[in-house]
């Protein structure tokens, strides 16, 4: 799916003629947090006034659970109050799905819902009181109807109040008299006493794994009655479950163009192109797994064909099970949601994420003025990271759980070398259209490559940013104030 040209400086790029009428978009700031902090005292207040602590248990039972009570509310109160999106568009069309699901459904309690800046491509209900939407599953939906179901299966998780049962069917194993017997007898065994702790652990948690995966089973069934009940197509239920069973896919499996798009005559890519692995003519069985790993239980969104097979059980085969082509409407929001994602990341300090899905969506829109200047603001962060020692707070590390194109950009960001930056950025301009300085984004990133270059412009550049841009998304970040000086102690 193309991307519509975010900045006036590209304009006229756009994927169709309905989204060339639509006005530029900017990933969403505003310096005033005084929204977001009241909704996030009254969304910790609902869940407060829901947890409450049962009274015939033990007392060892109930001081378990005011902890974990007090948990979610600092839980639910950070999240809204540090990542709930209130922009003026992805904000209020989430918000007007929600309610077409509501009014068609008046027999559900008081609900409100949360739009997240989290880019990751979830959503989860909290309490009887809150349903939390990551824009990063905004972002991978096709259409209208899918959203409305992933509201929907929301809002049976707290109609059936499944977050109160599975954490007093939780605490009440954990506190049972078998399991404190258990734990006794472990404790006064001469050997092996860890690993028979963490079995034990290991067998509460599949435990509660299996009431999490019953519970969803359940939200399927209640959220498709929900959908029915709307003028949404239900037949999309099914399809959002083929989408949740490939989630933690990227976009795209190709293999990153790092050298095409860091790498120029003035000064070549420092890190060939990785090679693909060849198989070893020795491999004669293939590498052993554990139990979890020859499961879909590491996925994002497990047992999704298990339930895709119920789901189209319970519709009686009228389903939906081929991509969709999205509405120029819905088009326009997944591509913003898309970039606020990339901007999340970067905002969350995850600096390997933000490039990555930036290099992404720039293989559809490589003159992108936004992108571009995330590009180039996340070579500037991981170059000062480096510097200071701490590169791997803001770069994860090769996993085989990660998609190889992800784990190719990991191994070169390890083997880059902070005298390769200023070279890579320069390139990274030559190979494009560097964008002029005509918003915050992209002042910010002239700056950064200006600043790593070591030119006398980024002086000017910087006056510029804080002159018209005191309190913007980026002034803390690049123009971090000295630290006080501390009063030196007289001996």
């Amino acid at each position: 799916m193309r991307l519509f040209i975010l900045l006036a400086l590209v304009g006229g790029m756009l994927a169709t003629p309905a989204l060339a009428q639509q006005a530029p978009y900017l990933p969403y700031y505003s310096p005033d947090t005084v929204r977001v902090h009241e909704m996030a005292v009254a969304h910790r207040a609902a869940v407060q006034k829901y947890l409450v602590t049962p009274k015939s248990v033990s007392g060892e039972y109930k001081d378990h659970y005011k902890r974990i009570a007090q948990e979610a509310c600092a839980d639910v109160y950070n999240t809204v109050r540090y990542s709930a999106l209130v922009d003026p568009v992805l904000n209020p069309y989430a918000q007007r799905v929600f309610e077409q699901i509501r009014k068609a459904n008046p027999q559900l309690p008081a609900v409100q819902l949360v739009l997240s800046r989290n880019p990751e491509p979830n959503a989860h209900a909290v309490g009887n009181s809150t349903v939390m939407l990551n824009v990063g599953l905004l972002a991978r939906l096709e259409n209208e109807s899918q959203l409305a179901y992933v509201l929907c299966h929301e809002l049976a998780h707290i109609q059936y109040g499944h977050m109160e049962r599975g954490l007093r069917e939780q605490l009440t194993k954990i506190h049972s008299k078998q399991v404190r017997k258990e734990v006794k007898r472990i404790v006064a065994d001469e050997y092996n006493i860890s690993s028979k702790l963490k079995a034990l652990a290991l067998g509460l948690s599949l435990n509660s794994t299996f009431h999490h995966r019953k519970y969803e089973k359940q939200a399927d069934s209640l959220g498709y009655a929900l959908l029915r009940r709307t003028s949404f197509d239900p037949k999309q239920a099914y399809r959002v479950l083929q989408l949740l069973d490939k989630i933690d896919q990227p976009l795209s499996p190709e293999p990153l163009p790092l050298g095409q798009t860091f790498g120029c005559a003035t000064s070549p890519y420092p890190l060939p192109e990785a090679p693909a692995k060849s198989k070893s003519i020795f491999t004669v069985a293939a590498p052993v797994q554990t139990v979890l790993e020859t499961t879909d239980t590491l996925k994002s969104h497990p047992d999704c064909a298990k339930r895709m097979r119920y789901l189209s059980e319970l519709a009686h085969g009228e389903i939906a099970d081929a991509p969709a082509a999205p509405a120029p409407e819905f088009a326009r929001i997944v591509a913003m949601s898309r970039l606020e994602s990339v901007q999340s990341w970067f905002d969350y300090d995850c600096y390997d994420h933000a490039l990555f899905e930036a290099l992404q969506l720039l293989r559809e829109e490589p003159q992108n003025a936004y992108l571009r200047s995330v590009v180039t603001l996340s070579l500037y962060e991981l170059r000062e990271h480096l510097l200071k020692h701490d590169f791997y707070e803001v770069v994860g590390n090769v996993s085989k759980h990660h998609p190889e194109n992800f784990n190719q950009l990991l191994t070169t960001l390890y083997a880059w070398k902070a005298d390769d930056y200023k070279g890579l950025l320069a390139c990274f301009a030559q190979n494009g259209s560097p964008a002029a300085p005509t918003n915050e984004y992209a002042l910010a990133a002239n700056y950064a490559a200006s600043a790593l270059a070591g030119e006398p412009g980024a002086a000017t550049l910087k006056q510029q940013y804080l002159a018209n841009y005191h309190d913007g998304k980026f002034a803390k970040l690049l123009f971090p104030k000295p630290a006080a000086p501390t009063k030196k102690s007289i001996h």
